[in-house]
């Protein structure tokens, strides 16, 4: 009999656990089901704010996009532009500056030979050698001048 006494003791307090831990599940249960319900009503508020709001941001959007293209579109056909008129103005910046230099050289080179040419008339009281001399430098000039001219 006392076996049996110590099982009939072991079920109940098998029984008195699972009470009691049934009880713990319950508790903690109750305390569940309303966070439950305030996440699943946060979520219907979720879901119906998206389903206002998203199709009006995707126009939204849509429109942005398409002007950022026409943006991108309009600066690059800016940008080319600007590149081809810098080549222009550098072309014609090449031209002017080489047409500036022959045309210093030609004034250059024309001031010293009259500059030349008047000393040597106004020197006539020198040698005969000396104006020799001085008469081949002037001609020496006049022939770059006509070179420089003909260039």
């Amino acid at each position: 009999m006392e076996l049996t006494h110590t099982l009939d003791f072991l079920v109940v307090g098998a029984l008195a656990l699972l009470s009691l831990g049934l009880v713990g599940l319950a508790m903690a249960a109750g305390q569940l089901v309303p966070q439950v319900n305030r996440t699943l009503t946060a979520y219907e508020k979720l879901a119906t704010t998206l389903e206002t709001e998203l199709a009006p941001t995707l126009r939204e959007v849509s429109k942005l996009a398409g002007g950022v293209i026409k943006i991108q579109s309009v600066a690059q056909h800016s940008i080319a532009e600007v590149g081809t008129k810098v080549e222009d103005v550098t072309g014609n910046l090449t031209k002017v500056t080489s047409s500036a230099t022959k045309e210093s050289n030609v004034w250059g080179t024309g001031l010293l030979a009259g500059f030349k040419a008047y000393l040597s008339t106004h020197n006539k009281e020198g040698s005969q050698g000396e104006t020799s001399a001085q008469q081949k430098g002037t001609d020496n000039i006049r022939a770059k001048v006509v070179k420089t001219k003909n260039s």
